[in-house]
């Protein structure tokens, strides 16, 4: 990787939200013209896969960017809310589709609102290695799906800093947790923006699974769409967890 990588032991939630509204539009733009290969062909059909074989009826999307996905979803509920905390991605969102609800809010926002509405199904796509405080946004999906099941993916963190060129770098260990900068690109193409997101070892994400009542029912492995020969290993898990009522 040619574009410089940051490490970070803070970073605050502000500075990412306005890392997203710069990115909002590229990624919509993405999404829509079928341009992210990964989220195509591997991360949208895992959860819309799994979602086919639910029974849900009321879903959260959590972190749900431009909404692309929560419209797909909403063709398969009753009943479907997306939030975000990037007021840009959710007027994007609103823009493309004026039926299913979204709103501007971060998962534990949601909850301290004081809704008591509660959810079959939540989906966390590729959210929860951008969140600061894991347990916080993994204790709020539990509350929004008690009951109920978590579906989330997560960017691969024994595969990913090496499919992106920064495992071997000063300042990073696998074992520890650490805020990550990156520049904003897909496989393919680079924007001159940044992005960040948190890198935490696999256990980590289990225990607060353990901790907030999560029980895992499926843990999957997902290859990228690039060939074996370009890079053979994993970049992405899927989660599937039933929440405790």
């Amino acid at each position: 990787m040619t574009e410089p990588v940051r490490f970070y032991d803070h970073k605050d939630e502000a500075d990412i939200v306005r890392e997203w509204d710069s990115i909002a539009p590229i990624r919509d733009r993405q999404v829509a013209l079928h341009q992210d290969t990964s989220y195509e062909r591997v991360l949208e059909p895992w959860i819309l896969g799994r979602v086919d074989r639910s029974t849900a009826k009321r879903i959260v999307d959590v972190g749900c960017g431009t909404g692309r996905l929560t419209s797909k979803l909403a063709i398969r509920s009753s009943e479907t809310l997306g939030i975000d905390p990037s007021a840009v991605s959710i007027g994007l969102a609103r823009a493309h589709d004026d039926v299913t609800r979204f709103e501007v809010a971060t998962a534990e926002e949601w909850v301290r609102r004081g809704s008591d509405a509660r959810f079959d199904l939540a989906v966390a796509n590729m959210v929860l290695m951008d969140a600061l405080d894991l347990d916080g946004i993994v204790g709020a999906l539990a509350a929004l799906a008690r009951g109920g099941v978590v579906l989330s993916t997560i960017a691969h963190p024994a595969f990913w800093p090496i499919y992106w060129e920064y495992a071997g770098s000063d300042g990073f260990s696998y074992l520890d947790e650490k805020v990550v900068e990156t520049p904003f690109r897909t496989s393919s193409q680079s924007y001159g923006l940044v992005a960040t997101h948190v890198h935490r070892p696999i256990e980590m994400y289990l225990r607060s699974f353990r901790r907030h009542g999560l029980t895992v029912t499926a843990f999957e492995e997902l290859r990228g769409p690039e060939s074996i020969e370009n890079f053979p290993y994993p970049r992405f898990i899927g989660i599937e967890a039933s929440v405790l009522p």
